[in-house]
Parts: C-alpha cells; structure tokens; sequence
C-alpha cells in the first residue's frame, strides 16, 4: 500500500529538508495537530522558534539524523477510483490506472509537500545558552487548476472541446483551434508552485531573566543559507498570466539564448541562493504554562540561473500529446518543455521572499503524564510554498508507563481539510523514536483527502 502512497515522492527524495509543513520533521509535534511554538526543543527548535532552544530540559546534548515528514493531499482523494487504486494490496498499477490518477489529480487539484532532516544537534553550555545546528531539505509542490487547463494539460491536441482539427503529417501531429483563446483565458484561475531547497540552519537561545520555579522568558534566533534547486511560481486568473521559473535538477531542458542568465544541467549545482532569519520569545509560568511567538523565514531567494519569464499567448497551434506521466516533477517537465504550450522571455536574475511565517503557541502541563497546546500560524505573503491560509491546531501528548508517548489532535487550515492527526513515540531518555500521521483516518480507510506521515528512529539525548 505504502509503494502507492508515496508514487508521487520518488522524484523528490534525493533532494534531502519545509516551508509548507507546520511542524517540520517533528514527528512528536506532528501527532499533536502541528502544535510546535511553544514544545520544541533543542534542535528541533530550529525554523519553529529558536527560543525555545533555552529551555532547561534533562538534556544537554541532542542528535538527530534523517528524520522525515511529508504529506500528500487532494481532493481526488474522496473519490471511491481512486482510492480504490491507491489503498489496494496490489504492488503496482496499471496505464490505464496512472492516466485515470493523474487526470483525477489534474482535475482536483494537489498539494505535496516533504521535509528531511538528514542531520541536526544542538548543545548546552551552562550559563552561556544552546547552540543548535541542522542540515534539512524542503520539497513543496501544488497546483490547482481552473477552466480548460486540466484537459489540455492532460490530452493535449486530442482534446475536442477546443482543438477544431488534428493534422498528422509524416513528421509531427498537432491540434488547431479555429477560435483560439489565450493561455490566461483557457487557464482560468489556475496555479502551478513547485519549490525545492536545501538549507543549513544554526540557531542559538538562552534564558533572558527570572527561575522556573516563578516565571521566565527565553529568546533566540535563528539563520540559515539556502541552496535552491527549483523554484516555479506560475498563476493565471483569467485575463493575466505572471509565472517566473528558475528550475535545476534537469527538469527543463534551456538552450543557449533562451535566456540571458546562465545555464546549468547538474543536479548538484542550485540555481538560486538565500538567507532567512527567525525570531522567537518565550514565556513560562513555573514551567507549566508557556506562551510563544516567533516569525520565521524572514529573508529571500535570488535566482540566477536557468531563469525565465512566464507570459500569456494565444494558443492557437499545439503539438503537446498531453502529460504521460504521474511524477510530479516528471509531470511539470513535459509541461514546460513543450514549446507551443508554454512561452517564456528571458530574464538574468529575480529575487523572491521566503515564504515569512507568524507563529504563536502556548501549551500546558496538566501534571507529570499530560501535556497540552493549541498553535497557530499566519502567512505573511503569497509566494511559492507558503501557506494558503492561516493554521490552527491544538493537541495532547500521554506519557504511559515512563517510556510511551501517545499524541492526538486536530488541525484545520493551510489549504487542506480538518484533519485527526496522531503519533506514538517511545523515549528511552538517551534514545527516542516515533512516527505520526497528520490525519489518522487516512489509514484506516476513511474518505479523507490527506495522506501523511512523520518519522524518526535515530534521535539521541544526553
């Protein structure tokens, strides 16, 4: 079943870690409906709230390595096919089942997102603070289509709602439409966001004033340099189109001339590079209640190679067969590298926001077996990989039998469906392990559009 879910992330694995998760890799966080703010510690502090890397915890050096989190989501989902296809005991699927998913998955709309943390630790030093270093990757991945887009996206010049006449020649068959339209009007309101990075994150906190036994407050931050490997931020509302792509990894295939910025194929060479800066402060109250803010990714991404210029045109002539693929990177590949569908102008450099995040959070711990939190997340602008919306979660971790952890929650917002998130983890004091998902009916076969989970089994304390 597992090799079904997760078809669509094969292309996106080597990138190794989100801007679009609200717990990052987290899987503790994770199972409590997202609620990170004021909870994390040490160096899983970093990219939440740094301040939190203050906390007096029974740990003075931490270590994690490869811990991931992702989550697949679409409204296709709901649907008996194709779910039947992705959640049978079946190891493989059928053509006519990968063309029924993508045209399903064309048609709802999708939303993907991936985040690895390859290697992260964070130190102690008494009276000085905590210092936390961390090497993560970030996949995120939507799109939502509008008017004809999924059609031709999908069956190209076969399409008869538009294309009047096919003509096959020995070389070549394209489709003509006598009432040709532009690409913004047959889009409609339609988007395509795809953002892949890798980053170094350092961070430090430490307590600012007052004892845990009355009441404390912690501050931090937190930096970290970005290395981009695609970024495609395409939209059309109907009347307009605004697009900008800078993508490596060899999804599309540039000649000299296309643009005027530089060029690359390598898949280890980024095409942008970045910093961001996170903020945070918390409070504890006799170290039961805590209150948390923090804004995180405040900084940009500059892209200087294989950048180009996304504009509207009229299609009128069209030798596109329609996507044969259900890899989403493999999907958006086909799509742009086809001339008459897609049309760019050149560009030498852009520069974008990271996607800035306000976050607030405050849990409590109702004795030495309870804790619990709500978490709350605004998104500060509008780029590729940001949150559609703000995201509200709250949750509850259960300590059984010293070394049991069970989590449960309830999370809404971002652009996805109310979801029941849980987790089990087991902490041995020096070792920590665990896995969650942020909808728990997923798995047991209800109609929820969202497929996730979060996992670690290689976190060390000391």
């Amino acid at each position: 079943m597992m090799r079904k879910v997760i078809f669509l992330t094969i292309a996106l694995i080597p990138t190794t870690a989100i801007y679009a998760q609200l717990e990052q890799s987290s899987f503790s966080a994770t199972g409590r409906g997202g609620t990170a703010t004021s909870f994390v510690t040490d160096y899983q502090a970093l990219g939440i709230n740094p301040a939190n890397l203050g906390f007096q915890t029974d740990h003075a050096f931490s270590l994690g390595l490869a811990e991931i989190g992702y989550g697949f989501y679409s409204d296709a989902l709901v649907r008996d096919d194709v779910r039947a296809i992705l959640f049978n005991n079946e190891d493989s699927i059928t053509q006519e089942e990968s063309q029924l998913l993508a045209q399903s998955f064309l048609d709802e709309g999708l939303k993907f997102d991936i985040d690895i943390m390859a290697f992260g630790f964070s130190l102690r030093i008494p009276k000085a603070g905590t210092f936390a270093f961390s090497i993560t990757g970030s996949a995120s991945y939507s799109t939502k289509f509008g008017g004809e887009a999924a059609n031709i996206i999908f069956e190209g010049y076969d399409y008869a709602g538009y294309f009047d006449t096919v003509i096959i020649t020995p070389t070549e068959i394209y489709g003509i439409a006598y009432e040709p339209l532009s690409l913004s009007e047959l889009f409609g309101d339609s988007e395509f966001l795809l953002n892949i990075n890798t980053s170094f994150n350092a961070g430090y906190g430490l307590k600012l004033f007052g004892s845990e036994e009355t009441i404390s407050g912690y501050a931090g931050i937190g930096f970290k340099y970005i290395l981009g490997y695609a970024y495609l931020d395409m939209r059309t509302d109907g009347s307009t189109v605004t697009g900008l792509s800078a993508l490596g990894l060899d999804i599309l295939e540039l000649e000299e001339g296309v643009t005027s910025s530089s060029l690359t194929t390598s898949a280890a060479e980024p095409v942008g590079l970045g910093t961001g800066w996170d903020f945070g402060f918390s409070l504890k109250v006799r170290d039961v209640l805590t209150a948390s803010i923090a804004v995180t990714d405040i900084g940009k991404m500059k892209y200087t190679a294989n950048v180009l210029q996304i504009n509207d045109f009229v299609l009128d002539t069209v030798a596109f067969s329609g996507v044969t693929t259900t890899d989403p990177i493999d999907l958006i590949s086909e799509m742009l590298n086809e001339e008459e569908l897609i049309e760019y102008s050149a560009l030498t450099e852009f520069e974008v926001n990271l996607p800035t995040n306000l976050r607030l959070g405050a849990s409590l711990k109702l004795n030495d077996f309870v804790d619990v939190g709500l978490d709350a997340v605004f998104p500060m602008n509008d780029v590729s990989g940001a949150f559609e919306n703000p995201v509200i979660g709250a949750g509850a971790q259960f300590k059984l039998l010293k070394v049991i952890k069970l989590s449960a929650g309830v999370s809404a917002g971002g652009g996805y469906a109310y979801n029941i998130p849980a987790g089990i983890g087991l902490d041995f004091k020096i070792w920590e392990l665990g896995f969650a998902t942020r909808d728990i009916s997923t798995w047991f076969g209800e109609a929820s559009p969202y497929v996730s989970m979060a996992t670690g089994v290689l976190r060390f304390k000391i």
